[in-house]
């Protein structure tokens, strides 16, 4: 699968170190450059600046959305209009306002959707109490 990884901050970047783990070799990092991973860590992946110029150019499977939440539909959209699977990071959006776009783009190719949210289960009786 070819992917592309809209954000590198901290969520972004563990998405690209768990890609790489697991052996995925075609990813594509679509980036504004205001996060502070090292150019040094994204050598030999292609680096893009621009959505619509990647998702024409590269042509991806699947977009992991990790950018920040209010440009989650701006990145969520375009994908899935493109016909990509998309994970998109918690929340989905920072308002209510275009989610039906969202879906509609979706449906209309039957993209792959899964929203991520981690959420550990700490027994009670571990949990540390200050």
């Amino acid at each position: 699968m070819k992917y592309i990884i809209a954000g590198l901050g901290s969520i972004g970047r563990r998405h690209f170190r768990n890609l790489i783990a697991l052996g995925e070799k075609d990813v594509v990092l679509l980036r504004s450059h205001r996060a502070t991973l090292s150019d040094d860590e994204l050598a030999g992946y292609p680096v893009e600046t621009d959505l619509h110029e990647a998702l024409k150019k590269h042509k991806p499977d699947a977009v992991i959305v990790a950018n920040p939440t209010a440009l989650h539909l701006d990145v969520a959209i375009p994908a899935a209009e493109a016909g990509c699977h998309i994970l998109l990071e918690k929340p989905v959006s920072h308002s209510l306002e275009r989610l039906d776009e969202l879906q509609k783009a979706a449906q209309k190719v039957e993209a792959g959707f899964l929203s991520a949210f981690n959420f550990d289960i700490i027994p009670r009786s571990t949990r540390r109490v200050n």
